[in-house]
């Protein structure tokens, strides 16, 4: 059987080795998480990762179909959504209300994961921040927030921020552009592969995962 992670993502699983696929390089970094943390929890699972561009894309004709086609040739859909903030107009229980609505309305069943862990507002990358290795790299971390914090607080005459601050996406990958890489590394990094299977800069171990892992391990049969 394969698994189809849909919206972010759809995963299919066999019996044949791993493979991973993405059709868009901007979740690329999101991609690879997933795949860090399938290899090394789940070795014997192939998963497809199939992006549908985002969340409100998930109940459109043409992926509605591609899901009822890929449940028709024996295989799992599982989907991957992030819960986003209420100040965006989402949050947990927004999101969670929408796909139950729209699993009812479109007569289709599939299991879904709502980032960060099932039951909180936030994003992937939150659990990506969790993961990061604060303990061993704290002064990147601590000078970073220092920059977050001063740049936030100049505003301009209308007492409007003057600058942007980065988003929590962009302070993980200045935390891992940051760092010293050989060659390949960097190369990988430059390609989407924000190298979450190395420990010096990971720790996929840790408790934030769990829900991802206990998912996983419920719905990848």
């Amino acid at each position: 059987m394969r698994y189809d992670f849909i919206a972010e993502f759809f995963a299919k699983p066999t019996d044949k080795e791993p493979i991973y696929r993405t059709r868009l390089n901007e979740i690329q970094s999101e991609c690879n998480f997933l795949k860090a943390i399938l290899d090394i929890y789940f070795p014997d699972k192939e998963t497809e990762f199939i992006c549908i561009g985002g969340v409100g894309n998930l109940f459109n004709e043409s992926n509605v179909n591609q899901m009822h086609q890929a449940q028709i040739e024996g295989n799992q859909v599982v989907v991957l959504v992030d819960a986003d903030s209420v100040a965006k107009g989402y949050g947990y229980k927004k999101r969670k209300a929408d796909i139950d609505n729209g699993l009812t309305a479109n007569n289709i069943s599939f299991p879904y994961f709502i980032y960060p862990n099932n039951r909180d507002d936030g994003e992937v990358e939150v659990l990506m921040e969790s993961a990061a290795r604060r303990d061993l790299h704290s002064i990147f971390f601590d000078c970073f927030e220092d920059y977050e914090k001063c740049v936030s607080g100049v505003k301009d005459e209308q007492g409007q921020p003057l600058y942007n601050t980065p988003n929590l996406k962009g302070k993980l990958h200045t935390y891992m552009n940051a760092q010293k890489l050989s060659s390949r590394l960097r190369t990988k990094l430059g390609s989407g592969d924000w190298l979450f299977n190395e420990k010096e800069y990971w720790d996929l171990d840790v408790e934030a995962l769990q829900p991802l892992k206990d998912f996983f391990a419920k719905n990848l049969k």
